[in-house]
Parts: C-alpha cells; structure tokens; sequence
C-alpha cells in the first residue's frame, strides 16, 4: 500500500491541497491545513478497497473525501474560537441566563441535523453543504456537481424534505 499511497500522493496531493486550502484557508493555520490533508489520505488508506479504478473516479472520490474532510476541520476550528475564546475560569463560568437545557437541545439538534444530512448520499449531501454551507447558487453547485440549476433545485427540494422526515421521526419536530 505504501506504493499506491506514495502515486497517490504524487499524482493527488497537490489537487487536494488546492481543495483544502480553497475551502478553509481562510481560517485555518497551516498546521491544521497540513492535518487536513494528511487525514484525507489516511482515509484512503484505511479503505483501499474502495478506491476506484480509473484516474477519473479517482480524482472525484479523493474530491469528496477531501471536501467532507474540509467541512470536518471547519466545524472543528470555528467550535474552537467560538468555545475557547477567554480566560479559564471564563470556560467552566455559566451565565446567569443561559439555558442548559436549550443549549443541550440546540446541540442534539445539530448532531442530528448533520447525520441526517450525511446519510442522504451524493450528491445530495454535497448540494445541502454548498448550498447551506457555503451559501451557493444552485447555477454554482450545478457546475460543480455537473448537474443543471434545475436538478440542483429539484435534489436540495428532495432532499430538505428527507432530513425532516427524519428529524421528526427523532422527535425533533419543531
């Protein structure tokens, strides 16, 4: 394997730097960046059964790896700055006002969210994330995922429509 990885390095690593960079490069240091793209082909590694024959299907699998792995290491870094921001005792402080309770939901809530999200499939899962994630237009993610606005459109409909079904099947019905 280590062969296949040292080609797949060679040929890949630059095209997912770019990918990762591209999508959180903004906001993480270079080290975090360089674990990114270390845990993309760790990822492989751990599944080489799974990795496609042809340069072609290559290319997008290392793709989708590499920008859920992204998306990863975003939610990662902004839960740090906004939760470890200040002095220590400031960490362990609960305000006055805040609601445990609500708080605790508000974070089920998003766990489920982002499972049901996750369990949807490609390309839906990829059209929700650019969509909600990173705020594209539908003429956007269509160039992207090689689907026209309208699919684009059609799929996110399908595909909100799924993640509440699911949401209130978990009792989350609000």
């Amino acid at each position: 394997m280590s062969d296949n990885l040292e080609m797949l390095v060679e040929n890949f690593g630059a095209y997912v730097k770019a990918i990762i960079v591209n999508k959180i490069g903004g906001i993480a240091s270079y080290e975090d960046i360089e674990d990114c793209i270390s845990d993309v082909f760790l990822e492989i590694c751990k599944n080489p059964e799974s990795l496609p024959e042809s340069e072609k299907e290559t290319k997008y699998y290392i793709n989708s790896i590499a920008k859920r792995r992204a998306v990863d290491y975003f939610r990662r870094i902004t839960y740090r700055e906004n939760n470890c921001s200040g002095n220590a005792d400031d960490l362990f402080a609960v305000s006055d006002n805040t609601n445990v309770e609500d708080i605790t939901h508000k974070k089920a809530l998003n766990t489920a969210l982002w499972n049901a999200v996750q369990s949807l499939g490609e390309p839906d899962t990829s059209i929700i994330v650019y969509r909600y994630f990173y705020r594209r237009k539908a003429r956007e993610i269509g160039k992207i995922l090689n689907l026209t606005p309208a699919a684009v459109h059609k799929r996110a409909q399908r595909a909100e429509k799924k993640i509440k079904e699911i949401l209130v099947s978990q009792g989350f019905d609000e």
